[in-house]
């Protein structure tokens, strides 16, 4: 139950205190989601790596198994899954997709990872860096989609059991100390930054309404196409809700003892 303070994962509290908002965001967010699906598929050039050479994809932390189901809806690309919360597997397998609960659990490597908001909930994310990078194929590739400047920080973040934003910096450094060269990182969504300061100042699904299941479908259908516009003609060089990273395996993580 939340108590109103940060719960984090781990494989002693495995179980997901935002599932709610996985559930709203697969109801309400589809321009969004299908938007990080398509920048994905684009920047990771899993047409190559994954559809033209028969190339595996794995989804690490798929929450519901909503983004995994847009890769198979858009492209015909059923990724592997990992979700660490018990109940979240059974419902990602009821969706016909393999899934297992840690990375261990399966010995295959892949030929591209992809991880969108799962980094910032994780204590130790370098730890979780070092082993997806020992999950890849040599040369594979890793996207990376997580929430953007720790100012931002919010009742939101509490919610939903975030350890932290990201700022580029740090996450480029975590990344490449992992055994990764960084192909490409930008902001993404600019008038989310915004919103998110408002979330911040008012706060989450208070009031004001902030968060609930019609202010996301306003977001989604009105803001976000012209965010999504914005972002393409260069305001993601400058700021935005969350950041993209995309990186290239150049070698094994090298782990100070």
């Amino acid at each position: 139950m939340n108590t109103g303070e940060n719960i984090f994962q781990s494989p002693n509290n495995p179980h997901y205190s935002g599932t709610q908002e996985l559930l709203d965001t697969e109801a309400n967010l589809i321009r969004y989601s299908t938007s990080i699906v398509d920048k994905l598929y684009s920047y990771l050039e899993l047409n190559k790596v994954v559809k033209e050479n028969n190339g595996s994809l794995l989804e690490f932390g798929a929450g519901i198994g909503f983004l995994a189901n847009i890769f198979y809806v858009r492209y015909n690309i059923k990724p592997t899954c990992i979700e660490i919360s018990p109940d979240l597997v059974r419902v990602i397998r009821n969706k016909n997709f393999e899934c297992y609960q840690y990375l261990k659990e399966t010995t295959q490597q892949y030929e591209a990872i992809y991880s969108s908001n799962v980094l910032e909930h994780i204590v130790d994310d370098t730890e979780t860096l070092y082993e997806l990078n020992l999950s890849l194929k040599e040369n594979g590739m890793i996207g990376i989609y997580v929430p953007a400047h720790n100012f931002l920080f919010s009742s939101l973040d509490k919610q939903v059991g975030h350890v932290r934003r990201y700022s580029k910096n740090e996450l480029v450094v975590k990344v490449q100390n992992a055994g990764f060269k960084i192909i490409r990182i930008q902001y993404d969504d600019c008038l989310g930054f915004f919103a998110s300061i408002l979330i911040k100042i008012v706060g989450y699904k208070n009031k004001a309404n902030l968060g609930n299941s019609q202010s996301l479908k306003i977001y989604d259908k009105y803001i976000y196409p012209v965010s999504r516009i914005l972002d393409n003609v260069g305001a993601s060089k400058l700021l935005g809700k969350n950041i993209l990273l995309i990186a290239q395996k150049i070698q094994n993580p090298i782990v100070n003892k």
